[in-house]
Order: C-alpha cells, then sequence, then structure tokens
C-alpha cells in the first residue's frame, strides 16, 4: 500500500509512506512525483531512494509503453459517499507516482511471498506450468487476481468448495492484454480456468498435481486450496493524505492516466501534475433524450459500459444498434489495463493536438458527436470534425465532455416509424 503526505511544487514529493506486507512502514523522502511507479531511471540516487525501488520491487528496464503487461499492479481506490473500493489494474511503467494519492497498491508479492507462503495463484501457475522465462508471469498473476476480486462482487450463485464465482471465458479474457513471448498461453489458461465454477476438469492439460486417469474428486483436493475472501485486503486502512500547493510553477502538466507516455515520449520532467479525475464536472455521465454526454476525465472502459448500457434496457432498434458497434470498437483499442486509465478526453486531445491516429476519434466523428469546449466563461459546442480542424487548444481553453447523439432524434424519426440503417466499423493494420 503507498500513502502520500505534503506534494509540495518543486516536483518533489516531501514525503512517501510505504506499509509492507508485516505491517511496517517505510518512510521515504523527497521523491520526484515525476517517476512512474517502474521507471527506467529509478537506479539513480537522486531520482529514487533505493529503498524505494527495492519495497517495489523495481524492474530496472521496463519499457513504459504499457503493451505487455508484465509490469501490471492492482490500483484500489476508496470512494467514502458510497464506502466502496474499487479495484482495477493498471501498468506500473505508465503510472505516475503522484497520480496514485491516497490509492492502494498490491502487486505480486501483495498476494502471496516466500515468507507468508504464496498465494493459490502462484502454486497453479507452477503446478500447471504457466510460467517458463518468468518475465511475464507477475503480469499475469495481477489480472487474474482482479478478475476474481471483481467476481465476488457480483450476485451470482454461490460456487463449490475451492472455486470463485469466476467464469471460464472471463478467466480466459481476463489476460487477453498480457504478452507471452515464450507462447505458453495453454498452461497460462489452464492455472486461469482451474480456479473457475463452470470448468470442465477434463479440458485442464499437464499439471504436477494429479496423473492422467484420476477421479473428479482426487483432481479437486490435489488443486492448491483457493479461499474465497481470504486474507488478501486490497485497500488497508491508512493516513489521510493532504496536498500542500504552491506558486511559482514552471512547467505544468494536464494528466489523467498518463498513458500517452507510452505513446509520445517525453524528455525532462514538469513542476507539477495537475490530475483531472478529481473534478467531479469532467467525470459526469448523462443520458438524455439527445444522446449520452461523457466528460472527459471518464476512463475508456468506464465510456464502453456507459454506451454498451444503451443496449440492455429494450432499446434494440437499428438506430440504438449503433451504440453497440461504437462500444465493440472500443473495445479493440489498447489493453483493458490501458483502458482503466486513459481518458476519452486525452485520446482525442492527442488526436487533435498530435494528429494521433485515434480509432476513437473516427468513430465518434463516423457518429456525428459532439463536443463541449470552456473557452475562459465561454461555452461552445462544435462537432468532432470542427474540433480535429482548429487549432490546439491553448491554456484557457478545456474540454468539458463529448456528447454521442441519439440518432432518432437527430434524424428526426418518431418511435414507430421504421428506417434502414446501416453503420459499420473496421479495423485494419499493415501487414509487415
Amino acid at each position: 500500500m503507498i500513502q502520500f503526505t505534503n506534494l509540495i511544487g518543486n516536483s518533489q514529493l516531501k514525503q512517501l509512506l510505504i506499509s509492507t506486507a508485516n505491517r511496517s512502514i517505510l518512510v521515504v523522502e523527497d521523491i520526484d512525483c515525476s517517476l512512474e511507479l517502474q521507471d527506467r531511471r529509478a537506479q539513480q540516487p537522486r531520482m529514487m531512494n533505493p529503498d524505494l525501488a527495492r519495497m517495489m520491487n523495481i524492474d530496472p528496464y521496463p519499457t513504459t509503453q504499457g503493451g505487455c503487461g508484465a509490469r501490471v499492479v492492482l490500483l484500489s481506490k476508496y470512494n467514502p459517499v458510497l464506502n466502496q473500493v474499487d479495484d482495477f489494474t493498471v501498468s506500473s511503467c505508465l503510472t505516475l507516482l503522484c497520480s496514485i494519492n491516497g490509492c492502494s497498491i498490491t502487486t505480486t508479492e501483495g498476494i502471496g511471498n516466500t515468507r507468508d507462503g504464496f498465494h493459490p495463484i502462484h502454486e497453479r501457475f507452477s503446478g500447471f506450468h504457466a510460467s517458463q522465462c518468468g518475465f511475464c508471469t507477475t503480469g499475469m498473476c495481477m489480472s487474474l487476481f482482479l478478475a476474481l476480486v471483481n467476481a465476488e462482487k457480483t450476485p451470482r450463485p454461490e460456487p463449490p468448495l475451492g472455486f470463485s464465482k469466476l467464469k471460464v471465458s472471463e478467466a480466459e479474457k481476463a489476460i487477453v492484454g498480457n504478452l507471452c513471448r515464450c507462447t505458453g498461453y495453454r498452461p497460462i489458461v489452464d492455472a486461469c480456468k482451474s480456479f473457475t465454477a463452470d470448468v470442465d476438469m477434463e479440458d485442464l492439460g499437464l499439471n504436477s498435481f494429479w496423473r492422467k486417469g484420476d477421479s473428479k474428486d482426487v483432481k479437486l483436493s490435489s488443486l492448491p486450496s483457493y479461499k474465497r475472501n481470504g486474507d488478501v485486503c486490497t485497500f488497508p486502512q491508512f493516513l489521510k493524505s493532504e496536498n500542500r500547493m504552491e506558486m511559482g510553477v514552471d512547467r505544468v502538466k494536464v494528466v489523467v492516466g498518463n498513458t500517452g507516455l507510452g505513446y509520445y515520449k517525453e524528455v525532462g520532467s514538469y513542476d507539477k501534475y495537475i490530475d483531472l479525475r478529481y473534478i467531479p464536472e469532467l467525470f459526469m455521465i448523462r443520458r438524455d433524450d439527445s444522446g449520452i454526454n461523457i466528460g472527459v476525465a471518464v476512463t475508456i472502459s468506464k465510456a464502453i459500459e456507459v454506451v454498451k448500457e444503451c443496449n440492455q434496457h429494450g432499446f434494440h432498434t437499428e438506430e440504438n444498434m449503433v451504440y453497440k458497434k461504437i462500444a465493440d470498437h472500443m473495445e479493440k483499442v489498447a489493453s483493458g489495463f490501458i483502458q482503466n486509465s486513459a481518458s476519452l478526453g486525452g485520446n482525442l486531445v492527442m488526436a487533435q493536438r498530435n494528429h494521433f491516429p485515434s480509432d476513437i476519434a473516427t468513430v465518434l466523428l463516423a457518429v456525428g458527436s459532439l463536443v463541449n469546449i470552456m473557452n475562459g466563461l465561454k461555452s461552445e459546442e462544435l462537432t468532432m470534425e470542427e474540433f480535429l480542424r482548429r487549432p490546439e487548444l491553448d491554456s484557457k481553453s478545456i474540454l468539458l465532455s463529448v456528447k454521442i447523439p441519439d440518432w432518432n432524434r437527430l434524424m428526426g424519426i418518431s418511435s414507430g416509424t421504421r428506417m434502414n440503417l446501416l453503420f459499420e466499423t473496421y479495423r485494419a493494420a499493415h501487414n509487415p
């Protein structure tokens, strides 16, 4: 678990508190807030205290691209209003330290280790021979752990003893963004599926737990025991942190997930980072007869969820199926742990400012989406085409929201009128 106290304006964290597995507290002074959780510069003493590098199990050579999933960690946020904890995976080589203020970070050592004993995930990965070179294993374990945690939050029936509420299809999808260059996906998938209540035990491959021909009861008793809602607490009690803002900032960067760093490399650091996720107006989601309004700080994964919901309450007309097409295409953009951090607005701003080849901007352009921009005290609404063609936003302008219009209202069609509407999206890549 990581906690921050007193962010100061010279790009240094005055104090960083780390709660270790044995509940001891490590205090690290003067941390550069431009560092990611895992940073290629972490070996330089002036950039990161060696104790912090050791506690975070830092890889000295991360790619900082967020594409492999090897450095995935679990990030947990507490919502005091709803009194609930939201858990999701992020890429630690892209996530800024200063962006996780008040959050809890769980690594693979946090769910199990040599001192306290390994988690059943670790034991089953080993027993199913799902780890070869081992570089990808930590990220695989954390992606599966998130799937198990979220499955327990669902109102599904109680699974048999030793299994979770996870489904086979969800177990397979949990690691879809994690890359294994040893091509050992079959045993990895088997290890993941072994936790699911609807798994066919005969479908699981070679392992060290049972022999060929053993009965189902023998196989079940041979698997490392899995206890639902076990000893791992993803969000322990922590001290409230307090930010101290100072004047005299030279360089400021506005961020949400900082995933753009994986595409556009930056030289040098900033004096201060402004995290837009704590501005409620930029995180709003509103639906009405005219369409869906989505705040720019909403993550891509949340935007996909919102658009999908339009087809889950009886809205199965041809026009409303446009929303499903949008959601299906957006799901193909980046991996799940990138979608959990990247914002919808950040993607569009990169397309407008840097001519980033954005699938999302292209699809939203095709459905006639609108954007709302605040310039000083003036608010203006532009079409997506107008927004992409205009000069980049200056320091006085900010993108507030994106509106996906309702096609029935857009085309002036009454609820009883039938029409033929064809809307398709395609994703193509150049041959190597």
